[in-house]
């Protein structure tokens, strides 16, 4: 359900304290309702690169305010909270100044492949969210984003064990000798098993994301899920 709060009267013109908002399906995590598909086309256009879209020639208020951006530039900043790009729209509707943040994902496949469920999340098919072309994009639930995630994440908080695959740890407690946990979230549930070593560990892993997420596990170029021992393609 979209929620948001009327303009407020600041004299000279009404800005929108809070934008729009709609919740992601199966949490409550809210994300900001895209501007509608003119207003982006008039800011951004498409480019046939990993940044999705670049700016187009661009001024608020024509003749009242210098800002606005350059035919060409770069779109987008990250946030110290996430490894993808953020677009800040700002636009006029008659006295009404609207302001909204969102994914830049979001902004590429509205305008490469049109109106979709804003209660889902962009999904980076190849696991890297620097990755924006419009091929490179789908729109999957939260939950099947989160359980499909990629090694990308390891690079902001880097394992205790960067030796090991992505989901494999050491099991510290276990004082016998040596374990491994492998361990996963999918749509909501953990999955974790014991293992005697890594690849027996990702083996479980790569299985779990097939039965769980099918056709929407990400794969490399030979098919196999990414994360899958190489092995597995030879069984």
């Amino acid at each position: 359900m979209a929620t948001g709060t009327p303009p407020t009267n600041t004299g000279d013109q009404l800005i929108m304290n809070t934008a729009t908002k709609i919740k992601l399906q199966g949490t409550n995590v809210s994300v900001c309702l895209l501007p509608p598909i003119e207003i982006l086309e008039v800011r951004y256009k498409l480019s046939d690169d990993h940044e999705g879209i670049v700016a187009r020639d661009f001024k608020l208020i024509p003749g009242k305010t210098r800002r606005g951006t350059s035919e060409g530039a770069p779109v987008g900043t990250y946030s110290n909270s996430s490894l993808r790009q953020q677009v800040e729209v700002t636009w006029m509707e008659g006295d009404i100044k609207h302001k909204v943040r969102v994914q830049k994902s979001r902004i590429v496949y509205r305008m490469a492949h049109g109106e979709f469920d804003e209660s889902l999340v962009i999904d980076h098919v190849d696991g890297n969210p620097n990755n924006n072309h419009p091929s490179n994009l789908r729109p999957l639930t939260y939950h099947a984003n989160f359980g499909n995630r990629a090694s990308a994440l390891s690079d902001k908080y880097p394992k205790k064990d960067p030796h090991l695959p992505t989901g494999v740890t050491r099991d510290y407690k276990f004082t016998s000798g040596v374990r491994y946990i492998g361990k996963t979230t999918i749509k909501g549930v953990t999955h974790k098993n014991h293992f005697d070593n890594p690849r027996a560990a990702q083996h479980w892993l790569a299985t779990i994301k097939e039965n769980h997420l099918g056709e929407l596990a990400r794969r490399d170029e030979k098919g196999l899920i990414i994360g899958a021992p190489q092995w597995k393609s030879m069984q």
